[in-house]
């Protein structure tokens, strides 16, 4: 298990201009890219169902949010043990 707390504190540049740069710390990087991972699971089966974009119903969000809280930590291991920061 990691030590979550730890990444709250390391933080990272998003983006950087000539004027500002945006950080954000890795615990919440990981949460973003979490969502963005179960988002596009989302989508494959959408286009795997080939339902149409303008298609009523929805995924209930509290599956997203379990998803992403489930995630968090193997995407945090992700980004720091592999290289990827």
């Amino acid at each position: 298990m990691l030590d979550q707390d730890k990444y709250k504190k390391k933080e990272v540049t998003i983006r950087k201009t000539s004027d500002k740069h945006d950080t954000m710390n890795v615990y919440e990087l990981a949460r973003w890219m979490s969502l963005m991972e179960a988002v596009d699971i989302i989508d494959e089966k959408c286009a795997k169902l080939d339902l149409p974009e303008k298609n009523g119903s929805w995924v209930k969000p509290i599956a997203i949010q379990k998803y992403v809280d489930d995630r968090t930590e193997g995407m945090l291991f992700e980004l720091t043990n592999q290289g990827k920061l």
